[in-house]
This record gives structure tokens, sequence and C-alpha cells, in this order.
């Protein structure tokens, strides 16, 4: 039996998945920061929430990613245990 790691596939559905858990997030991130938004524009209010919710759905991202690699690791653990 080989030592070598399983890698975790990213397939183009997996990717699309995340893409569109992670433009979800930056919705609802951006609808609440709109009330926090010191302007009466609603062009500005809606630029600035935007703007701000674009780290924290790229931090939501790179978190997601993390546990799934996480996730699967610990699987791989579980499955060496079982076996040893």
């Amino acid at each position: 039996m080989s030592n070598e790691p399983k890698l975790l596939k990213a397939t183009p559905a997996t990717i699309a998945f995340d893409i569109i858990l992670t433009l979800i997030v930056w919705v609802l991130f951006t609808l609440w920061f709109r009330p926090h938004v010191p302007s009466y524009d609603p062009t500005i209010v809606l630029l600035i929430s935007a703007f701000t919710a674009a780290p924290g759905a790229g931090t939501f991202y790179f978190v997601l990613n993390m546990f799934k690699v996480t996730k699967a690791h610990q699987k791989e653990l579980k499955e060496k245990r079982k076996h040893a």
C-alpha cells in the first residue's frame, strides 16, 4: 500500500459550486452592510457595501476550501486507522 496522500480533485462542478456559494455569501454581506453606509445616495450605498463585502466573500472562499481539504484529510486518516 502506498503512503502517498490522495489528492483532492477539483472538478468543474465543485469549482462552480464554490463560486456560486461565494456569490451568495457576497450578496448576503452586501445586504447586511447596506444600512451601515453613511450616505443617502442609493448608488453610493450599494457601491460601498458591495466593495466592503468583497473581502469577506473572498475570505469565505478560502475558508470553504480549507474546510474541504481538512475534511478530506480527516477522512483519509480515518480510513488508514480502520485498515491498520
